[in-house]
């Protein structure tokens, strides 16, 4: 715990550097395919809400959207509270390139995510390792993939190349520079 305060205490000391400064700082390759930092977001907006106070005005929220996405993917979380001031759960959206994910992939990462804050609020003293990330469709459909019921030859690897050597002994084995190894040399 020691470790991490300091830690902690001396990260607050740069909490204000500008963005701006910091990819100044460190420098990254450029490139136009993704940000120079790094690709996945997640916004807390846990801000009170503000009121516009003017009187005899009706003000209402407009979300605006680009249709462009900023990063691969951007989770956004923001508290939402009941009208006397309550808090009353936490609200969330995701913004994903389309040239990068489908629908379905960017609703399942949601899904995801959602299902390990939900655990993690029920149960807060749960190890990393504790908490399932996959629905039970995704687990059995792992598990077909995974399913080693297949019944394999007993061989070795040595066992595997000499059968090889006998079925194409003059296939090209090895290739460096310009020379090249049959199976049958090698």
């Amino acid at each position: 715990l020691s470790r991490v305060r300091e830690s902690d205490l001396a990260a607050f000391a740069h909490q204000d550097l500008p963005f701006d400064r910091l990819v100044e700082a460190v420098n990254p390759a450029r490139s136009t395919a993704h940000h120079p930092l790094f690709q996945v977001m997640l916004v807390l907006q846990n801000n009170a809400r503000g009121d516009a106070g003017f009187p005899g005005v009706e003000v209402v929220e407009e979300p605006f959207r680009t249709g462009m996405a900023k990063f691969d993917l951007t989770f956004i979380l923001s508290e939402s509270s009941s009208p006397g001031g309550e808090p009353a759960g936490i609200e969330g959206g995701l913004e994903y390139a389309a040239d990068l994910f489908d629908h379905g992939t960017a609703v399942s990462l949601a899904e995801r995510l959602t299902r390990v804050l939900e655990a993690v609020a029920a149960d807060p003293g749960v190890s990393v390792s504790g908490v399932d990330v996959l629905s039970e469709e995704e687990r059995r459909t792992l598990e077909g993939f995974n399913d080693t019921g297949v019944v394999l030859p007993e061989l070795t690897v040595a066992g595997v190349f000499e059968g090889h050597v006998r079925r194409a002994p003059d296939a090209v084995a090895v290739v460096f520079g310009g020379e090249r190894v049959t199976y049958g040399e090698l």
